[in-house]
């Protein structure tokens, strides 16, 4: 049996001009802006924009690119981007489709299908903008596919909380007893399988 999403998540966009790309989706999609945030020196990204029309953090996330996306040609050589993969998404369109799903065992088992199946992992990780538990691999085509589970939830005030820093995780070895314990009552949605009284 295969990995069994629940729902699409979200989707990641990759644009020229981010700040006309985020305008569009909040003036004519009627979304508004959980937050913006740069990306490290390092990155393609100069900086990012993660969308809601729910109370899901984000359902659309906008990453503008620094200058012009490196050719084909230009690949490897001096000046672009170092990582080849960074090479496949760092150009306007789709970056990733982000899929969710039923709950953390669900995603720990989708690390271990990942790995059997041979399947390039881009990373595991949590913190960052939504604060979910995720990971990143590649399908054969070169699109890039998030699994996650326990985005953050805006409430009725609209207040969204700091990211904390991304931090790289192994998925079939994390505590996720611990995180929830340090998360606390606001990840109460998110722990149905987890409850806090056995997680302490």
């Amino acid at each position: 049996m295969g990995i069994r999403p629940a729902t699409i998540g979200h989707i990641g966009l990759v644009a020229q001009d981010v700040d006309r790309l985020v305008d569009f989706y909040c003036r004519i999609l009627g979304m508004e802006v959980s937050d913006w945030l740069p990306f490290p020196e390092s990155s393609p990204y100069d900086k990012g924009a993660w969308l809601r029309c729910n109370t899901e953090h984000h359902v659309v996330s906008i990453f503008g690119l620094k200058g012009e996306a490196p050719t084909e040609a230009a690949k490897g050589q001096p000046g672009t981007w170092s990582n080849e993969k960074d090479n496949l998404t760092a150009k306007p369109g789709l970056h990733h489709i982000a899929f969710e799903l039923s709950d953390f065992e669900d995603l720990r088992r989708a690390a271990k299908i990942c790995r059997k199946e041979g399947l390039t992992i881009q990373g595991m990780r949590k913190g960052g903008p939504g604060s979910q538990l995720r990971m990143y691999f590649w399908d054969p085509e070169n699109n890039l596919i998030e699994l996650f589970w326990a985005m953050d939830q805006i409430g009725w005030d609209g207040v969204t909380r700091t990211p904390e820093p991304i931090e790289e995780i192994d998925i079939e070895t994390f505590d996720i007893k611990a995180w929830i314990r340090e998360k606390g009552s606001m990840y109460r949605f998110a722990a149905t399988n987890y409850p806090l009284d056995e997680a302490e």
